[in-house]
């Protein structure tokens, strides 16, 4: 291993956890200087491109409490990335949870008009000002790096590159409206709004960040999408599916098998992958092309076999409907849930409960494989964090 050229190939492609470099670096003190640099950090972020989930956030009270979802040595301690933002002492302020994207973190305090973007590997926290626009509105946003789609550039280690946070503002039968902030000038850009009133409202569940546009669902509205064009700077409200039984506990808006914006719906053992399609007029249609039995790809605690059964058929799907028993009961209807989404890892977060309890899994949607997940979560919506993170980091 002297020649480090080949070493810095092996290097490039152990895992991305947290401990993989840093253990590597106790090799020696060759291996110590090559982890370490810089320019090595670069090419591995590169290679990997894809960063991993390493936890979740939630709220309890006034308190931003990170759950890590790796096992030991990689596990953060939840400390680590915490945050009280309103500061110790501060009884009268309230700051809610919009999101996670690119490494940061926003909140939002109506009682202070202002918004807060953190960065959990570094410790570092802006305070935007909202503009006096957005009075009287119910408020959802959105932080995302600076770069865009920037094909040289790898999201998950964006914590020098500037940002911008998008906030977007829904009132009854009002316009909805949106604007720009840039770390980069410290400004907010020009005010935008939808062409039509506006009859359904952003809620607290993240958007979803698709090729260039963000995407809310609007609750109140008949499955309505409010849409953010970063390229056009333009925002408008388009239809979801008819008649698919979304609601804002079993349902997210993902990335289509196209690349295009796409719509999941866990309803009663089955996922409902949706996609929209445009036609060469610019008419948006939606289709179901696919439907997988969740009894396929998680596994609860010692199902009976014996008990299970086909209890429905698909004609058009050409798919069976099939009882989940696990233990000696089944899966309680109405009990699931889709409680999160990862854009990076494009994987869902899905809540089953049966007579042992509540079980949350990851579902990677590529791959339909899943994992379990042995944590507690404080609420129903997780905001997955994905980042490269090294075990030892101290914060700036």
């Amino acid at each position: 291993m002297e020649d480090e050229n080949l070493l810095g190939e092996i290097l490039l492609r152990v895992a991305p956890l947290p401990s993989s470099l840093l253990r590597a670096s106790l090799v020696s003190k060759q291996w110590e200087r090559l982890a370490a640099a810089p320019a090595f950090h670069r090419r591995f972020v590169a290679h990997h491109r894809q960063p991993p989930i390493l936890g979740v956030f939630g709220q309890q009270g006034r308190e931003l409490v990170f759950t890590s979802l790796l096992d030991a040595p990689d596990r953060i301690p939840r400390e680590r990335f915490s945050l009280r933002p309103g500061g110790h002492g501060d009884e009268i302020d309230f700051w809610a949870l919009l999101g996670c994207r690119h490494g940061r973190v926003l909140f939002v305090s109506t009682f202070r008009r202002a918004l807060l973007v953190f960065d959990p590997v570094s410790g570092d926290r802006r305070r935007v000002a909202i503009p006096l626009d957005f009075a009287w509105y119910v408020l959802g946003g959105a932080v995302l790096c600076a770069a865009g789609d920037d094909q040289d550039h790898v999201h998950g280690d964006c914590h020098s590159s500037p940002f911008k946070v998008v906030l977007v503002g829904t009132r009854l039968n009002h316009p909805a409206i949106a604007q720009v902030y840039s770390s980069e000038t410290g400004m907010w850009g020009d005010l935008v709004s939808t062409t039509k009133p506006c009859d359904g409202l952003t809620d607290s569940f993240p958007c979803t960040l698709v090729g260039n546009v963000l995407y809310w669902w609007l609750y109140g509205h008949n499955n309505g999408i409010l849409e953010f064009d970063m390229h056009s700077q333009t925002l408008a409200v388009t239809e979801g599916p008819s008649h698919a039984d979304i609601d804002s506990i079993n349902s997210r808006i993902i990335r289509g098998e196209d690349g295009g914006v796409g719509i999941a719906v866990f309803s009663y053992l089955s996922l409902k992958m949706w996609k929209r399609k445009v036609s060469s007029q610019g008419i948006h249609t939606w289709v179901l092309p696919k439907i997988v039995i969740v009894h396929k790809i998680i596994d609860l605690t010692h199902p009976i076999k014996a008990m299970d059964a086909i209890v429905g058929y698909s004609e058009v799907a050409g798919v069976d409907f099939i009882s989940l028993p696990c233990c000696s009961g089944r899966i309680r209807t109405g009990k699931e849930a889709i409680v999160g989404y990862s854009e990076d890892a494009h994987a869902l977060f899905i809540k089953v409960s049966c007579c042992s309890g509540p079980h949350t899994f990851i579902v990677e949607l590529e791959s339909m494989q899943s994992r379990k997940i042995n944590q507690s979560f404080l609420e129903n919506s997780y905001h997955p964090f994905t980042d490269f993170f090294t075990a030892g980091t101290v914060r700036a």
